[in-house]
């Protein structure tokens, strides 16, 4: 019997977490390097997504959409007015993918979506 007393006794001993005389000291030194490796993250992946973005920039120019899309405006009709989501971007884009005006006015709004939550997000941390 003195066994199963014995082991509730220190499992009630082991169950309490002693306080040391630095826990506040300690937990602070440890949320502040947490939020200083957030800072730093966010940095890192905002230049990276940047520099992802030139890149791809880059070689999609390099890839002649600029050449073709001359082409294509030196086809059109001198007296007609080009409608941008009528015409279709699929010839300009190599590989035959199909992009239309839809797509297109869709991105741009995402696009406005996700400054929007880089604002708020900006703003609510300062």
């Amino acid at each position: 019997m003195a066994e199963r007393t014995f082991e509730m006794e220190l499992d009630r001993l082991f169950a309490q977490q002693p306080a040391f005389a630095d826990a506040d000291l300690f937990a602070h030194r440890v949320e502040s390097s947490l939020e200083r490796g957030w800072a730093f993250r966010r940095v890192v992946i905002g230049t990276l997504g940047l520099a992802g973005g030139l890149f791809g920039a880059v070689q999609l120019l390099g890839s002649g959409v600029s050449q073709r899309l001359g082409a294509l405006i030196g086809r059109a009709e001198p007296n007609v007015q080009v409608q941008w989501t009528d015409v279709a971007v699929s010839h300009l884009l190599p590989g035959g993918f199909a992009v239309n005006g839809e797509i297109l006015w869709m991105s741009a709004a995402l696009l406005v979506v996700a400054i929007g939550f880089g604002l708020t997000r900006a703003i609510r941390e300062i």
